[in-house]
């Protein structure tokens, strides 16, 4: 059972890895490789990268392979998962360079999330600093309570391993599918715990450069939980960097022109995501590439539909400003905010304020039905036939937004 309504099939926004630049147009957009990248990418089958011991431009780890030096002291060199002894349970997702399973460790008797990912696209691909950002970001920032913690990471031959708290209810994606859009008390809260971590991230040195839907999953009370740090990287505040990396749709405009960016573009993808939670749809979206994107960015309004509040479109505007220096991007500006009059972030953060008691009981987890119920039937209502209500086999009717064009019943 799930929204009816017609509309173009949902696919899942796609990052775009660090590692897949512009063209070579502009040789002032594109890094060099090194001797030693050029030299791994060029005609190395895995055989040979794993019997190669060290290079001129490589420190020698005591003649281990290279396949393992290239990723030391970051990621200890173990074994596999039965090494480990962890038992693999299920794949539960899929990613750029590999899985992620639920395991249990038989001696804990606890069910974990391991990222595995192979060690032979990430060295083609030049992204070894890549993994070893994200992990060394994760591991040291994952104590925030909106952040999935990081508990170890380490490598075997050919892959790498990073266990992960398993965090089993649900993520935002799959809940904004099922119901179309989100009440506007429960994004309040969402951008709130957004905020706080995006606020932390930046205090502490990182851009974290892929806030979409499909990086947040639920606690047990709903309260979000970030994951998949795969494109974050060490920037101070007001350190810049020029990579074009993350998901288009969320893309701040001056990461689409390759512009010199910084912390900033992690909150226009933060206005991005409450646009999307209110509206029920990407405000720009069908691009095929960043170019293509950069055009739909500069001719949108960003405008929410008309049943959202002045309040919170005031919040939207102000994230979604174009020039990234006149751009909100402090927590201080959004607590001033109307939209957030009402919230105290202290007990946000020390999640006194539970995302569960803004909606009905049923809209976490999803259990079939929709947040809004079918009343019974007023005798004047405008859907009766001849004075009968033509649903009346139906469960529920879904809470479309006031401007769609017609309700439709499941």
């Amino acid at each position: 059972m799930g929204n009816s309504n017609q509309k173009n099939p949902l696919r899942k926004a796609q990052s775009v890895p660090e590692s897949q630049f512009l063209q070579e147009t502009n040789p002032d957009f594109v890094r060099s490789k090194t001797r030693a990248s050029a030299r791994l990418s060029r005609g190395k089958s895995h055989e040979q990268l794993e019997n190669d011991s060290s290079t001129p431009d490589k420190p020698k780890w005591n003649n281990v392979p290279l396949v393992e030096a290239l990723f030391l002291p970051d990621f200890p060199v173990r074994g596999d998962f039965k090494q480990q002894e962890f038992e693999v349970i299920d794949v539960i997702a899929k990613g750029a360079y590999g899985n992620v399973y639920l395991v249990r460790r038989e001696d804990e008797k606890q069910n974990y999330a391991v990222k595995v990912m192979g060690k032979t696209q990430i060295i083609v691909e030049n992204a070894i600093q890549q993994c070893k950002d994200e992990a060394a970001i994760q591991a040291m920032l994952g104590d925030h309570p909106f952040i999935v913690k990081l508990h170890e990471y380490w490598q075997s031959r050919k892959f790498l391993y990073i266990v992960l708290d398993y965090v089993p209810f649900g993520d935002m994606f799959t809940l904004w599918t099922f119901h179309g859009y989100f009440p506007q008390p429960l994004v309040k809260i969402y951008v709130c715990q957004l905020a706080l971590v995006m606020d932390y991230l930046h205090n502490a040195g990182v851009i974290y450069r892929d806030l979409k839907m499909e990086n947040i999953l639920f606690d047990q009370e709903g309260n979000i939980q970030l994951t998949d740090f795969g494109l974050s990287k060490w920037l101070t505040k007001g350190e810049k960097t020029r990579t074009i990396c993350g998901t288009l749709q969320y893309m701040a405009p001056e990461v689409l022109v390759s512009h010199p960016y910084g912390h900033t573009a992690d909150w226009w993808s933060l206005g991005i995501l409450m646009f999307v939670m209110l509206a029920g749809k990407y405000p720009a979206e069908g691009a095929l590439d960043h170019m293509e994107m950069t055009k739909l960015v500069w001719e949108c309004d960003y405008l929410l539909p008309n049943y959202c509040s002045d309040a919170a479109q005031e919040v939207v505007s102000k994230l979604l400003i174009k020039s990234p220096e006149k751009r909100m991007t402090d927590i201080s500006a959004l607590q001033n905010l109307v939209f957030y009059r009402d919230i105290n972030f202290t007990a946000v953060i020390e999640k006194k304020i539970s995302p569960k008691h803004s909606v009905p009981v049923d809209f976490f987890p999803m259990s079939g039905v929709s947040f809004s119920y079918a009343p019974n039937p007023d005798p004047s209502s405008a859907y009766l036939v001849n004075g009968k209500d033509p649903f009346a086999g139906f469960d529920t009717v879904w809470n479309l937004p006031p401007d769609a064009e017609e309700a439709v019943y499941v």
